[in-house]
């Protein structure tokens, strides 16, 4: 769209009470706003102060602000509504009277509202704690980039309140529909009512919205202090009444609403996990107020009269737990962009305001090497190396002639001069690469929202560039990527100046015909862009290279360097660049993330604790590899399906999906619900196999009542209780745990002489032979995670033919026997495993849906699947990083099409952010799994926290963090106390002691972590534990400084 002609008008509603002594911050962020058809209401909610004198002194200056006011104080939630009864504009707006917006809010958000079509558009949150501490939560993000129809109702409630920003109205814009339709529903509230208003507020306006969609440039700054009306600081008895009146007032009208729409049966359960969780907070900070036994009693009893059935909400603080600090480097620029001052906005093109997808420019010229060999039959040569080493002898002869720039016509006269190239092939070969300039250039979005913010508000734009290509060419890929306004192109190949000397410059500011500093000028070039237009005292703004910000270690710590470094331990990690595909797929990466070169990056994280940072790069990455290993594996092999087992066999088959179309005679993939509690019907073909329970359950943590449930259908239809007398007079508890392989075999005998029943073992046998004979038909194959291959044997023994497997890895070699031993062939996308394979790295890849815990045979046979216990957290963090996963896949067919498998690299380089993620990421960037839990119930008969096992399983395997293993001295020696061991030590199968032994002498950070651990509940215990370490460390100091000086050391 035009934004130009935007002109759709927004009213803002400002409610003030007790809070003057922030107006005047909030009333200025309004006032200077780039977007200037606002209406600006100032609600006087009855306020002691002097609301009234400070609107005046706005509005005489700003006919914009009004002034509205209540005779006495009605609270926030009527406030809100008689600043709406007094609005004229298109658009609503809220914003309280102690917080404020960046300076080009209101344009971003209605100009997304026009081009979409949007009811609400969110924008960034930002907490300001006051003193320049402002902060954004990482994982305070929306999952969605737009909702539409019911989805808006049913994704509001799906976070079940755990994600304030969903729910608070300053971050947003709504549509005046939905809010002449809401606002009869808010007539029905006539109390006073503050705490939970937002509440209130937001259930009705989603309920109405048709579509919301979201900005993340621009941000709501929610201002923390303790006047607020909200605050819970130094809470009296009669506050803490008030709001739990409130909560009261605020619930019931929600609760009336959804049963007058008939949808409370649908969100019920949601809506009282919103009720517990407020509950859960309000009663934490009121009950623990110092008021007398009395009054908390009498807060109890509301507490318990307002929520009924209380429990606790687990991880409630999750989305709230990790803070960064803002970057406002974007706000910044736009200041200088909205300033009266500026008259002359100037962009460079390239990496500023168009990126291309590779990691040098270079990287394009290798497209047209199959054209050259195709033309010229010359195999002996690459035309990229030809056309990059012409370039080079062009600039050269340029700098010789005193001329500052070459043009692209120049570099393929040197090339023919220096070649003997054909004319045709070489003006077929040059017409391609401005062809392949024009396919790959894409817009840079911050950039193009910055283009659209000058042009609104008048400002003449150029362009500003270094460069060989020809203006046409330039203007093409401009306007092909909305860039068609443009009012001057000023190229160096056009006028032989350059920004780098400074020429150009001179000649654009004389060209303009006004003075320097009334021109900014913006770009990615630090030298050319920045420096030397600073010189020229032009206003200069670095606005950095995405790549260039990926690849900073400063910016993104360790984001990119496991591919930029070899480390000890690992394999010539620093040979990836040398693949075209691990270079572009950075750039891909790079140019979608750091579009934005003010984005906010965690310091002490190397993934910024964001699922989609890590889905789009590390395991968009690492599934683009797994997937074309298994379409090039399987491709004319003529196996008719290839089955992906669940669940962690689902993303691996959403991306083979994606690609297959790239591939000629591939399989089918088909999704198998199975499990290793669900394999055990299979397992048991005849009685003896019995034994073979063994292979999948975990005996010390399971009881004979668990191996009868699971075997039920191969054993006799006798009441449970006969069976527990049965099981319990052969001398065997049958509610306690096996515990020995003795127990054990006691009960399969038993089970065996007195409950096996062969004929309906048999029935079940031939209903899963039909069954499973569905998904391997014909000649088909199978794909699963690893690790053991037992289920491909049982299932090759059932479906009676060897099914061929493709595992990520193996771990052990019985995966190989049984592949030997059931004849199908087995292939691995690793050749050796990676050190860690755990919990999260399954949760990761698989279907966020319940297990399979069985299978019914009442008729055919179907898939029985556990209750869906899955917490909101979780889906959010797989589901974001799945979804960018997949994004990450679909960008790059996107971008080069057919031509992708031209992006070469190997399985190792393009699996390593994933296997650095895994193996050595940071603590905080654990921290998006803190609220997962890992179901593996055959095994461990219960449910395990990720992170507890992700950190002991690194443990085991003696994985370190990136910062360890890349911040190393290389003298012959590892300079780093915490690597001074043998890497290849596994301490998995040692018992507790000689593990912990090893960490105090090898790994004193695991040692010290680990005792807290173990003696958190002992206090005393761990302080004389810490004192005797030191002691112990002090001498071995001293003895270690006897033997250097007896060698002559200093």
């Amino acid at each position: 769209m035009d934004n130009t002609k935007l002109n759709k008008k927004i009213s803002i509603i400002i409610p003030v009470y007790n809070s003057e002594d922030f107006l005047n911050t909030c009333l200025d962020s309004l006032t200077k706003q780039s977007y200037k058809n606002l209406e600006l209401i100032v609600v006087n909610d009855g306020s002691p102060k002097n609301c009234k004198e400070i609107v005046t002194e706005y509005s005489k200056k700003d006919e914009r602000v009004k002034y509205v006011e209540h005779e006495k104080n009605k609270g926030l939630f009527q406030a809100r509504v008689t600043g709406f009864e007094n609005s004229t504009g298109d658009y609503i707006a809220f914003l309280d009277a102690d917080d404020y917006v960046s300076n080009d809010f209101y344009r971003e958000l209605i100009e997304k509202a026009e081009e979409t079509n949007s009811d609400i558009v969110f924008s960034k949150l930002v907490m300001d704690y006051g003193e320049e501490d402002k902060r954004v939560y990482n994982l305070f993000d929306f999952p969605f980039d737009e909702l539409n129809g019911e989805e808006c109702y049913e994704q509001f409630y799906a976070q079940e309140g755990l994600n304030f920003a969903w729910h608070i109205t300053p971050n947003k814009i709504y549509s005046r529909r939905i809010w002449e339709k809401a606002v009869i529903e808010y007539k029905k509230v006539n109390k006073h009512l503050i705490m939970t208003e937002d509440f209130a507020f937001s259930n009705v306006v989603f309920y109405y919205a048709n579509k919301v969609t979201k900005v993340d440039r621009v941000a709501f700054f929610y201002t923390k202090h303790d006047g607020a009306s909200t605050s819970i600081n130094d809470l009296s008895f009669k506050k803490a009444n008030k709001n739990l009146e409130d909560l009261t007032t605020s619930f019931s009208f929600i609760e009336n609403f959804l049963k007058e729409k008939g949808i409370y049966e649908k969100y019920k359960e949601k809506f009282e996990k919103w009720r517990a969780l407020y509950c859960q907070m309000h009663k934490s900070y009121i009950l623990g107020m110092n008021f007398s036994k009395e009054e908390k009693k009498e807060l109890e009893d509301k507490f318990n009269k307002f929520c009924p059935k209380q429990f606790e909400v687990q991880n409630a603080g999750f989305f709230s737990s990790v803070e960064t600090p803002w970057n406002e480097g974007l706000d910044k620029l736009k200041e200088k962009v909205i300033s009266e001052n500026t008259k002359v906005v100037s962009f460079d093109i390239f990496d500023t305001l168009i990126t291309r997808p590779f990691l040098y420019p270079k990287d394009l010229f290798t497209f047209l090497n199959e054209d050259y060999r195709k033309l010229s039959s010359n195999l002996g040569i690459d035309f990229s190396k030809i056309r990059v080493d012409c370039e080079i002898l062009a600039r050269t002869e340029a700098h010789e002639n005193k001329k500052e720039e070459v043009t692209l016509d120049r570099i393929y006269e040197i090339i023919k001069e220096e070649y003997n190239i054909k004319e045709e092939i070489l003006n077929f070969l040059k017409n391609k690469e401005i062809e392949l300039e024009l396919k790959f250039c894409k817009r840079r979005e911050t950039a193009y929202s910055i283009y659209k913010l000058a042009k609104y508000l008048g400002k003449r734009v150029i362009c500003t560039s270094d460069m060989y290509l020809p203006l046409d060419t330039i203007e093409q890929i401009l306007n092909k990527n909305g860039f068609n306004n443009i009012d001057k192109i000023y190229l160096s190949c056009e006028v032989m100046k350059t920004k780098a000397t400074g020429n150009l410059y001179t000649y654009v500011i004389e060209n303009e015909k006004i003075k320097p500093e009334e021109m900014i000028h913006i770009g990615d070039n630090y030298a050319s862009d920045y420096e030397m237009a600073k010189k020229q005292k032009i206003n200069s703004i670095y606005f950095p290279k995405t790549t260039d910000i990926m690849l900073d270690k400063n910016t993104t710590n360790n984001l990119a360097q496991m591919l930029y470094t070899s480390m000890p331990f690992w394999r010539d990690n620093q040979t990836s660049m040398n693949f075209i595909g691990i270079r572009t797929m950075i750039a891909v990466v790079a140019n979608k993330y750091f579009d934005n070169p003010f984005r906010i990056f965690n310091n002490e994280s190397d993934f910024n604790v964001d699922p989609f940072l890590l889905g789009y790069y590390a395991v968009g990455m690492y599934m683009f590899g797994v997937g074309n290993w298994l379409l090039k594996e399987t491709s004319g092999k003529n196996y008719k399906n290839l089955v992906f087992m669940a669940r962690d066999g689902f993303l691996p088959m959403e991306v083979y999906n994606i690609l297959k179309d790239f591939y000629k005679d591939v399989p089918e993939a088909k999704y198998l619900r199975v499990s290793r509690k669900a394999l055990i019907s299979a397992i048991v073909i005849n009685k003896i196999d019995l034994y073979k329970l063994t292979d999948v359950i975990n005996i010390e943590n399971h009881t004979p009542k668990y191996i009868i449930k699971y075997t039920k259908e191969s054993l006799k239809d006798i009441p449970e209780s006969e069976i527990k007398k049965i099981i319990e007079d052969a001398g065997i508890k049958y509610e306690e745990n096996i515990k020995t392989i003795q127990n054990f075999n006691k009960l399969v005998k038993i089970i065996i002489d007195n409950l096996f029943d062969e004929e309906k073992n048999n029935i079940k046998i031939k209903k899963l032979k039909k069954y499973f004979g569905k998904f391997y038909e014909d000649k088909s194959a199978t794909f699963d995670l690893g690790y053991s291959g037992r289920p491909e044997l049982y299932l090759s023994v059932l479906c009676q033919k060897p099914i061929d497997t493709f595992f990520l890895n193996i771990n052990q070699e019985e995966a190989m026997k049984y592949s030997d031993t059931a004849g199908y062939k087995l292939k691995t996308y690793f050749e050796a495993k990676p050190s860690v394979t755990g919990f999260a790295y399954e949760s990761i890849i698989s279907e966020l849906a319940p297990s399979t815990i069985g299978y019914d045979f009442s008729g055919d046979v179907k898939p029985i699947l556990e209750k869906d216990n899955k917490t909101y957290q979780e889906k959010y963090i797989i589901g974001i990083i799945q979804k960018a996963a997949k994004q990450f896949i679909r960008d790059i067919l996107e971008i080069f099409g057919e031509e992708y498998k031209k992006l070469y690299y190997q399985d190792y380089y393009i699996s390593l952010p994933f296997m650095a993620y895994i193996n050595s990421s940071k603590a905080i960037d654990m921290l998006m799994f803190n609220s997962i839990g890992f179901e593996d119930t055959v095994r461990l008969k219960e449910v395990i926290p990720i992170t507890e096992e992700w950190l002991k399983e690194r443990g085991y395997r003696n994985q370190r963090q990136m910062n360890a293993l890349i911040n190393i001295e290389h003298n012959g020696i590892i300079n780093n106390s915490y690597l001074d061991y043998n890497s290849v030590v596994d301490l998995e199968h040692h018992s507790k002691l000689i593990r912990l032994l090893f960490y105090a002498i090898y790994d004193r950070p695991t040692f010290k972590r680990r005792m807290r651990e173990i003696f958190k509940n002992h206090k005393g215990v761990l302080k004389v534990g810490k004192v005797g370490y030191s002691a112990a460390r002090g001498t071995k100091n001293v003895i270690y400084k006897g033997i250097h000086k007896i060698k002559g050391g200093k």
